[in-house]
């Protein structure tokens, strides 16, 4: 690991892994950091971010001057202990570790729209104040706040529910049906399309491009659970944007790439 690395993946997962890839392809110099030990693999390190420790060994990896920071850290338990951890823990931690002599790098945090409180209906995008009413949105929110105070440039991206075609033929499921109610609205984002939009921002900050500093990612298909649950069964062929409710947009589409897809359909309809 003597060559300076041009972006640094914290929480190398599923996401940050499909964006490693992404990244790699482009001749980019990527490090993914992830709890679990990746054998062979000069470009990946194990790390809990959570320990002291590790952010001492983070301190010694060298980055070029250019190089992004990328933060994706979720928990592996919906409590509130573990959020806490993850979140603001990790977020304070790496405030820290950005405001470190010769570590101006700009930063990527992905967060979620779990920080708006559940009274918080119609168009939700950036211009909105979050207001969490829930410790989930309370521990997301506190950690925008941290990377907030970061010198450096930043961008918190704050995703909706990431699926992929798998994951929406299980609303066909009619216990999983129960737990949702039909009339609450779905917001999502495909995550191939999360890629995306992750890679543009990186390469936003390594060109030294200004970014959002705040960003939803979702698509363009805001639809009651209802619609998707009758275009599932085959009871419609086209969902109705929602227009009641609680539906997430962006105010930066035209800066971001194209959607490959903008609504559940188009995953639907794909080869």
């Amino acid at each position: 690991m003597s060559n300076p690395w041009d972006i640094l993946i914290l929480g190398c997962g599923q996401l940050g892994g499909n964006l490693k890839t992404v990244l790699e392809a482009e001749k980019i110099h990527v490090l993914g950091v992830r709890r679990t030990k990746i054998p062979n693999d000069p470009t990946m390190i194990s790390l809990d971010l959570e320990t002291v420790d590790s952010w001492d060994q983070l301190a010694q990896i060298p980055l070029a001057p250019h190089a992004v920071i990328i933060a994706i850290v979720t928990p592996d338990v919906r409590t509130e202990e573990a959020y806490h951890a993850r979140y603001v823990g990790i977020s304070a931690r790496l405030r820290q570790f950005a405001s470190l002599p010769g570590r101006q790098h700009p930063v990527i945090w992905v967060s979620s729209t779990a920080v708006f409180g559940q009274d918080q209906l119609g168009l939700l995008d950036e211009s909105v104040p979050a207001d969490p009413d829930h410790w989930r949105g309370h521990c997301v929110r506190e950690a925008e706040c941290n990377i907030e105070q970061i010198k450096a440039p930043i961008t918190v991206i704050r995703f909706t529910g990431l699926y992929t075609a798998k994951s929406m033929v299980r609303l066909g499921d009619p216990e999983l049906r129960k737990q949702l109610n039909p009339e609450t609205v779905s917001n999502r984002m495909h995550r191939e399309d999360a890629v995306s939009w992750l890679g543009a921002l990186a390469r936003f900050h390594l060109k030294g491009e200004k970014a959002p500093q705040l960003i939803h990612g979702v698509d363009e298909g805001s639809a009651h659970y209802r619609q998707i649950f009758d275009l599932l069964d085959g009871v419609t062929t086209q969902i109705q944007p929602a227009t009641t409710g609680r539906i997430v947009e962006s105010r930066y589409r035209d800066r971001m790439p194209a959607l490959r897809y903008p609504t559940c359909e188009a995953v639907l309809s794909s080869p």
